[in-house]
């Protein structure tokens, strides 16, 4: 089993549109030994966003780590810049913008696993930023 993850070894899922961003999947059920969590980075594009969404089933831990935005979490708003945690429980919506020159850099992690799946969906095209159900597309077979 696996202990270290590099970002070049991450699953890499590119979302186009009005929003791009590219996500890297570094920890899940498939690549380590874990139940409880997912963890990744994202890279926001110069003045593109993480559209508004929620996650039904997860709560969800964000690091910024790089670049400058503004985050919208239900009523409060917040710059962002490196060194910025978010919490975030299921259920709550939210939204980041980057609102700089260069890519915002951001670390999430959420429990339980599921979003990977659900992330790539939106990635292809089948599904929208709508409220991620991560218990129902954790297992698509049932």
């Amino acid at each position: 089993m696996a202990y270290f993850f590099h970002k070049e070894d991450a699953e890499v899922v590119r979302i186009e549109g009005e929003a791009p961003r590219t996500l890297y999947t570094c920890i899940e059920p498939k690549t380590a030994d874990t139940e409880h969590f997912s963890m990744g980075l994202e890279e926001i594009d110069p003045h593109s966003e993480i559209p508004w969404h929620s996650h039904a089933d997860a709560e969800e831990i964000i690091f910024v780590f790089g670049g400058e935005g503004v985050g919208y979490v239900a009523d409060e708003v917040a710059d962002l810049k490196p060194g910025t945690v978010i919490y975030l429980p299921p259920t709550v919506e939210h939204r980041f913008v980057n609102t700089g020159d260069t890519p915002l850099w951001i670390t999430w992690a959420l429990s339980p696993p599921g979003f990977e799946t659900q992330i790539r969906k939106v990635a292809d095209g089948s599904a929208g930023m709508e409220v991620f159900s991560e218990t129902e597309d954790a297992n698509p077979d049932g």
